[in-house]
């Protein structure tokens, strides 16, 4: 083929052997392209990063996520539990704020505070204490009201309670001072079990003194308090503090609710250790608990007593041999 034979099929010289061919250069094209592959390259890390960011985010948002799902859980599962607490305590006690109304009852030098409401403020914490653990709660009295002693224990009877709280505040000579608890003369340890339990967890808390559990009526070992014959179920009267002394005040004060919590606290360890419930708060009985001390019987006013014998007197001689032995000097509290 001739150099111009080749010219016109090709359209260009023939290069001859080691002849060098100069090769014209398209610059704007090959910037062009370089431009395109650039952005392309941008494009595919953009998307690439995208990708992996969106592997790391979910995992991100996953990882929080699940502490976030976790405490939903936590709290539906704290929700549950509360609700599981709410009425878990399958059991029932009677709170009694002494006095009420008209009847004020013990006061300070300058009448200016009235045990009536002492006994009422710390009893309603208590039954908000022992509500919010699951405990039915019965009150004699959630005002201001006067409740007549043959009523207060007919309120705990007919309610069935298993357990028995009278509130009080104590009165003397300013220089006496300290915490006690009182219960039935025939000394039932059930009753005193209460007793002793309420008064180590006030201890705790901080008392000016532990007076003691104590048995019978003040000054009379031979009586006892109303609400400790008449109710049925293991009872015991909480004296908290004397209000005629100003530390005795001052701790209640700044104690009353601490004192209330512990209350609460011991009220449900004596139904656990009586036997009326189990640790889960599950009933163990399936009637009301009953102290041993002798049963009142409304409908004939008579005790009735745990050898099965009818008494007719207010009071039962704790020291007699034989305790149906009524006394022969019958006192009216």
């Amino acid at each position: 083929m001739t150099d111009e034979e080749f010219r016109e099929k090709y359209g260009r010289d023939p290069v001859k052997p080691g002849q060098h061919t100069k090769v014209k250069v398209y610059w704007d094209r090959i910037i062009i392209a370089i431009i395109l592959l650039a952005l392309l390259i941008f494009g595919v890390v953009k998307i690439i990063s995208a990708i992996a960011g969106a592997f790391s985010g979910g995992g991100e948002s996953s990882s929080k996520a699940e502490p976030a799902a976790a405490a939903a859980k936590s709290d539906s599962s704290s929700e549950e539990n509360d609700s599981k607490e709410a009425d878990k305590m399958q059991f029932t006690v009677c709170i009694d704020p002494g006095h009420g109304g008209d009847d004020g009852g013990a006061q300070n030098e300058e009448a200016t505070r009235f045990e009536k409401d002492d006994n009422l403020a710390l009893a309603l914490v208590i039954r908000d204490e022992l509500t919010a653990m699951g405990v039915n709660v019965v009150m004699t009295r959630d005002s201001d009201v006067f409740v007549e002693l043959d009523d207060i224990c007919k309120i705990a009877n007919d309610a069935n309670a298993d357990l028995f709280v009278s509130l009080h505040r104590n009165s003397a000579s300013a220089h006496f001072y300290g915490f006690e608890v009182w219960v039935n003369n025939h000394e039932p340890k059930a009753d005193t079990q209460l007793a002793a339990n309420i008064l180590s967890a006030i201890d705790r808390v901080g008392i000016s003194d532990n007076r003691n559990v104590n048995y019978g009526y003040i000054g009379d070992s031979q009586t006892n308090y109303q609400v400790n014959r008449q109710t049925h179920m293991p009872s015991c009267l909480v004296e908290m503090g004397f209000i005629t002394n100003d530390e005795d005040n001052r701790l209640f004060d700044q104690n009353r609710d601490s004192y209330a919590v512990a209350i609460a606290e011991a009220v449900v360890k004596t139904a656990e250790e009586l036997g009326i419930i189990d640790e889960n708060g599950t009933r163990l009985i399936d009637h009301p608990y009953l102290s041993t001390k002798p049963q009142w019987d409304e409908k004939t006013q008579t005790y009735l007593t745990e050898d099965g014998v009818s008494v007719y007197a207010d009071f039962i001689d704790p020291n007699a041999e034989d305790k149906n032995v009524k006394r022969e000097d019958v006192k009216t509290q």
